[in-house]
């Protein structure tokens, strides 16, 4: 990710403005449109105004929004409305090149279903938009991607219902939507943010931010966001997931690892890459467990019929922590206190919705490096 740090938030929605208008240039060039989708926010409003005085092919623009409120027309807390002050009367911009989001329909769902098909008719079927502006929660939310939400499982839909949040139920793009779009601009101002910013950066997936990808991705902050924060530091790449199964597994790896596509994890399939029902898993799980072991990839899973031949076979390898796991509790202490980097499932033993949880809490976890736990491993290490 492009990171670029101002020294307050004038200058970032400002910047920011530049960096919109060159996209929209680029994009009207090469495809006679400019399809953005914008977020919500005091910066952003700024980044707007800003952005009517820049060079900008305004009758080739589609402005959808990313996320908005339920709340009635022309309020304060509705997205809309700043939005429409920002541009309208200060741009050559028509009122049906903005596309609201309907939530003031009785049926949101079917709403959600609507705005979807509303998208589609300008960018075409899958959504890709050129451009989506993204802020940052204090609470690691983006777009309306709430802490803990169930709509942060949603893959299968573009445009999703949230629970209430912050007293405003909400319509929200969804991750793959998301992850879709050619370009990603952060957007990301205040003291309040430092934290949230810092867990971006790092790609920890404690928060919802971090499951958009980085790397066609753009990040303005101003010095209050940064704080102390060593920005080199905290440059990392995406995490790299190794995935392997024999023909006892093949169907949930191949779940796996659309789901896995569309949160912007890079996955290596270690095989197979088809199902042979004769195959031996340890075909698969050899080279993954020594991927893994060599650090070509930063987490494992592996799945056979049962999971236990799987675990067996991966902790022959040297540097491979293998464990089969079926509850969260396990799942989250076995990579905080043991580092387990290979999470071995039973195809045959564990419906889709339950391993997708588990894989989730899975990569969402990290090694706490306690004593006690270094201790202990050193010790394992040790055995011959």
């Amino acid at each position: 990710m492009n990171i670029d740090i101002f020294p307050d938030a004038t200058t970032v929605a400002q910047e920011a403005a530049s960096f919109i208008a060159a996209e929209a240039r680029a994009a009207v060039a090469e495809r006679g449109r400019f399809v953005m989708a914008v977020s919500g926010g005091k910066t952003p409003w700024m980044m707007l105004r800003a952005l009517a005085g820049e060079k900008v092919p305004w009758e080739k623009m589609h402005i959808f929004q990313v996320d908005e409120r339920i709340a009635p027309t022309g309020s304060a807390d509705r997205n809309l409305t700043h939005l429409q002050e920002s541009l309208l009367s200060h741009v050559p911009l028509k009122a049906e090149q903005i596309y609201a989001m309907p939530v003031n329909e009785a049926d949101l769902e079917t709403a959600a279903q609507k705005y979807t098909h509303l998208i589609e008719s300008v960018t075409g079927c899958p959504i890709f938009f050129d451009l989506v502006h993204l802020g940052l929660g204090a609470d690691g939310h983006t777009a309306s991607l709430i802490p803990e939400d169930q709509v942060l499982k949603v893959i299968d839909r573009d445009v999703a219902i949230t629970s209430i949040y912050q007293n405003h139920q909400r319509m929200t793009l969804t991750y793959p939507t998301l992850n879709r779009s050619r370009k990603i601009l952060w957007v990301v101002t205040g003291a309040e943010k430092t934290e949230a910013f810092a867990h971006l950066l790092n790609r920890d997936l404690q928060i919802p931010g971090s499951l958009i990808v980085q790397n066609h991705a753009t990040l303005f902050a101003d010095r209050a966001a940064q704080g102390s924060l060593d920005i080199g530091l905290l440059k990392r790449s995406p995490l790299k997931i190794g995935i392997a199964s024999d023909h006892g597994g093949f169907g949930l790896k191949k779940e796996l690892i659309t789901r896995l596509q569309y949160l912007g994890y890079l996955v290596t399939d270690f095989g197979a890459s088809s199902l042979i029902p004769e195959d031996d898993y340890p075909d698969y799980v050899i080279p993954l467990a020594q991927a893994v072991g060599a650090g070509s990839v930063t987490r494992g899973i592996a799945i056979c019929g049962s999971g236990v031949g799987a675990t067996v076979c991966a902790n022959k390898v040297k540097g491979a922590r293998a464990a089969l796991v079926e509850n969260h509790f396990s799942v989250k202490q076995g990579v905080e206190d043991d580092h387990i980097n290979i999470l071995c499932l039973g195809g045959r033993t564990m419906g889709l919705e339950v391993t997708w949880d588990l894989v989730q809490t899975y990569l969402q976890s990290n090694f706490s490096h306690a004593n006690r736990h270094l201790r202990r491993l050193h010790k394992v290490d040790a055995i011959v």
